[in-house]
This record gives structure tokens, C-alpha cells and sequence, in this order.
């Protein structure tokens, strides 16, 4: 499988999104933005190797187990399993019952353009038994965590290969439903080939890692992404790209529980100065779980904020508090999904996408001006 990067596409576009969102929900003295664009990777220090491997999965759950999900981490992982992940075509192990996903492209240059059975056979038997002793110990951690499982690798889950699986979630309960999902993800093939956060020679060796965790049927609008700057919670953003008018009632009581979460849990256990984390809110209220680590870092999506803001929050005050997605506005009206375009060639929803999100960004634009009227 061939390296996949983020295009230069996705960024502009996150960028567009939030500059606009930020006009209507900040409450900056000025009511606007500056004329003069500012290149915002110009206010980080340089990323450390340190700060990346804090991030890694098995470096932080073990101090966090109370506080998350219950997962299991397959660690190492075999050499021909992370080669098979890698490999074009999606084939899979026949001992599972699920639907048939492999499939076989024609060789233009073969003369009669005919298959050998015998020696396609021969080449997919020899991939599962090389990864059979992996297959089987998925097997067993799923029935540990009782039957289904989210899975995901070092930093990142397959969120954008969902539309590949049965009820486009995350949920897998054979080892032939998780491997689905990581080959089809370019997020799981980008970490695998490139590393994440900074490049594969910066990070030196990483110990790839399978981790497994207890399926959650956790609600969009309770995800919170938490900005964490000279070790004080600056900036709370809401995660999902929709508005809830329930959220608004609640505000300062999830503000008030995630600053405690991180005051009782996360300041003193983790050991970057500056990060993000992704905690979710139980809908009573009642109790928060940790659901990921990030880097302080702009590849990092700042989601409801810009990057600019956060760099500059006064980490010794109040900070920015708790952004919600504005009434009026319909991210998600303007396309299909935050991962459609996974779907298809970039060639065949480039400009369609564009347009799409110029869309967005006039409409709340518009909002705006009828705000300030």
C-alpha cells in the first residue's frame, strides 16, 4: 500500500471552517480577526520525540486505566502482521463469517487475462498463516472485553474507514472486521509508512502496536477536545461539528467537570507541559472518561478554536473556556460526512468539496452579518 498523506486540501479547508465558526463564537474585545494572514507553525517550539512517544497508546493507559476505556494492547506485533496490513487488496481470513471484500484487478498485460487459481490460493494461504497466531490472540482479547471492540494503533483509530464496515462504526467482533477497517484506513497506512507528528527519522524506532477497546456506543455531542498549555486546561472545544441546544443549558456544568477531571486526574500524571487530550462526558453528567492524547502541535486539529488563539491564551487566567458549535449553522449539510471523501479519488471530489465548503463558509458569514445588525 502506498504512503498516504493529508492534502494540502484538508488543511485549508479545517482552516477556512474554523476562521469562519471563530468570527461567530469568539468573544474577543475586537469582534474580528486581523487582515494580515499569520503563519501559525511560527508560534510552536520545535516538537520533541518525547512529546510524540507521551502520545503512543501503551505509554499513557497504564496510568490512566481507571479514567479510560477498558482496552487490550497487542504489543509486539509480528513483522509479517504489520506486512500484511501493508498489502494491496484486502483479503481476508475465511474462519470468520463475514462478507467476501477481496477482490483481484486484471493484469492488462497478461495475453489471455486469465487468473491461476492454484497460485492466488497458494500466495493467500501463505498470508494467513503468517498472521494466524496474531488472528488468534485478537480473538481472544475480544472475548476479554467481552465480544466487541473498537481498535486502533499507536496514535490513530481508522475513523475514516467506517464506511467500509457493517453499520459504517468502529465496532469489530472478529479479527476479519478489524482488519477491514485498518487496511482500508489511510490514517493507519500513513502512521505505519510515515509516523505521526514527526518525521519517521525524527521519531526513530517505533514499536507498532495493535490495541483493542471494549466497545463504547459513546454520543458525538458529549466528546470534548481539552488544550492543555503550561499544564493549565486553556480552552475547551466541543468535538462533533453539530449544534445541540442541550449543550448550551449545560455549558458551565461541563466545564466545571472536565476542569476538575483534569485538576483531580491529568495534570500531574501526564508529562508533557503542553497537549490535548479528548475526554467524553456522560450525558448525567456523573462521571468523565479520558479517550485520547495529542501533541500541542497545529497537524493537531484545534476544532473549534484556531491555533492562534491557543498559542497566545493567557494560561495564568481564565483561559477561553467552552466553545460550542453555533446555532444556525449546518457544517455537515454542505457534504456528506467529516470522512466522505475517503470514498473516492481526490481527483473526483477535489472541486466538488471546494465547493462545498466555500458554501459553508458564506453561510456563516451571512450569520454573522445578521448577528451584528
Amino acid at each position: 500500500m502506498p504512503a498516504v498523506h493529508e492534502t494540502t486540501q484538508d488543511a485549508h479547508i479545517d482552516d477556512d471552517v474554523r476562521a469562519a465558526i471563530a468570527d461567530i463564537t469568539a468573544h474577543a474585545a475586537d469582534g474580528g480577526r486581523d487582515d494580515e494572514e499569520e503563519d501559525v507553525s511560527l508560534l510552536f517550539e520545535p516538537l520533541t520525540r518525547a512529546e510524540v512517544h507521551n502520545c503512543v497508546f501503551s505509554s499513557w493507559y497504564p496510568n490512566f486505566r481507571r479514567q479510560t476505556i477498558k482496552s487490550e494492547i497487542i504489543k509486539p506485533l509480528a513483522p509479517e502482521f504489520i506486512d500484511y496490513l501493508l498489502a494491496d487488496g484486502i483479503m481476508l481470513p475465511d474462519q470468520d463469517d463475514v462478507p467476501e471484500y477481496s477482490c483481484k484487478i486484471e493484469d492488462p498485460d497478461s495475453s489471455d487475462g486469465e487468473w491461476s487459481a492454484d497460485e492466488n490460493d497458494q500466495h493467500d494461504a501463505s498470508a494467513f498463516t503468517d498472521i494466524a497466531s496474531t488472528s488468534a490472540d485478537i480473538r481472544r482479547r475480544i472475548e476479554i472485553l467481552g465480544g466487541k471492540v473498537m481498535p486502533r494503533m499507536c496514535w490513530s483509530a481508522p475513523k475514516d474507514a467506517s464506511w467500509m464496515a457493517m453499520g459504517n462504526s468502529l465496532e469489530c467482533r472478529n479479527p476479519s472486521d478489524i482488519y477491514v477497517l485498518l487496511k482500508s484506513s489511510d490514517k493507519i497506512s500513513g502512521d505505519l509508512i510515515n509516523g505521526r507528528y514527526l518525521p519517521k527519522e525524527q521519531l526513530g524506532d517505533i514499536e507498532h502496536e495493535l490495541v483493542l477497546r471494549q466497545w463504547s456506543n459513546l454520543v458525538p455531542s458529549m466528546g470534548f477536545r481539552c488544550f492543555i498549555k503550561n499544564k493549565r486546561l486553556v480552552a475547551v472545544s466541543q468535538i462533533d461539528y453539530e449544534y445541540y441546544e442541550f449543550l448550551e443549558n449545560m455549558r458551565d456544568e461541563i466545564l466545571t467537570k472536565l476542569g476538575l477531571f483534569f485538576d483531580e486526574h491529568v495534570r500531574e500524571k501526564f508529562p508533557s507541559e503542553n497537549y490535548c487530550y479528548d475526554a467524553y462526558v456522560a450525558q448525567t453528567v456523573d462521571r468523565v472518561y479520558l479517550i485520547d492524547f495529542e501533541p500541542w502541535t497545529p497537524s493537531v486539529d484545534s476544532c473549534l478554536f484556531e491555533w492562534s488563539e491557543l498559542v497566545k491564551a493567557d494560561s495564568s487566567g481564565s483561559g477561553l473556556g467552552l466553545r460550542l458549535f453555533p446555532k444556525g449553522v449546518s457544517a455537515m449539510g454542505h457534504f456528506s460526512g467529516k470522512y466522505s471523501k475517503n470514498r473516492f479519488p481526490v481527483e473526483a471530489t477535489d472541486e466538488q468539496f471546494r465547493g462545498s465548503m466555500t458554501e459553508l463558509i458564506k453561510s456563516v458569514a451571512e450569520q454573522t452579518r445578521q448577528q451584528q445588525k
